[in-house]
């Protein structure tokens, strides 16, 4: 994603994404998307059974929720990786921490590690009618507080979002 955002293009190079927003990045970039997945699980699935057999370049961050490498390997993949990004970890706003104390909020997490963090921040801080809306069952896994929890099994559903919201923000509970 961060070559992707940066307009770096390595020649015509098919690629594979996980989401949106990626495909978006890859396209403008000059990328040929051969196809695009919602969650990392369908893209080893659709890759195995595709009988993929191509050497596979993973462009990946230094905290990833799942080993690639090790997953589609173990599927017989050659996969060779690089770690084009970072992301740091930083605390919540105070403005956060105030916003999360005082009312209820949808909080959508896109990863396991960035599960575990906010969970630790945030443990002393009452459910208050909070939603947690994970993005797989793995970053879900991350969670240790107990606040209603939900998985997205493709993506956020507005409808659940919606619902939520009108049931817990405009009736100021």
């Amino acid at each position: 994603l961060s070559l992707l955002s940066k307009g770096v293009n390595l020649g015509r190079v098919n690629v594979y994404c996980v989401g949106n927003q990626t495909r978006k990045l890859a396209i403008n970039a000059g990328y040929n998307v051969i196809q695009t997945f919602n969650r990392v699980e369908e893209m080893v699935s659709g890759l195995e059974k595709s009988k993929f057999t191509d050497k596979l370049f993973y462009f990946r961050g230094e905290h990833v929720s799942q080993d690639l490498k090790l997953v589609l390997g173990n599927k017989g993949i050659e996969v060779e990786e690089l770690i084009v990004y970072n992301q740091p970890e930083c605390p919540l706003a105070k403005e956060a921490l105030t916003l999360l104390s005082e009312k209820p909020c949808l909080i959508p997490l896109y990863s396991a590690r960035t599960a575990m963090l906010f969970s630790n921040e945030v443990k002393e801080i009452p459910a208050k009618g909070h939603l947690i809306f994970c993005m797989s069952e793995n970053i879900k896994q991350g969670i240790t507080l107990d606040w209603e929890t939900r998985v997205a099994s493709d993506g956020f559903n507005p409808m659940v979002l919606a619902q939520h919201s009108q049931m817990n923000f405009h009736h100021g509970t």
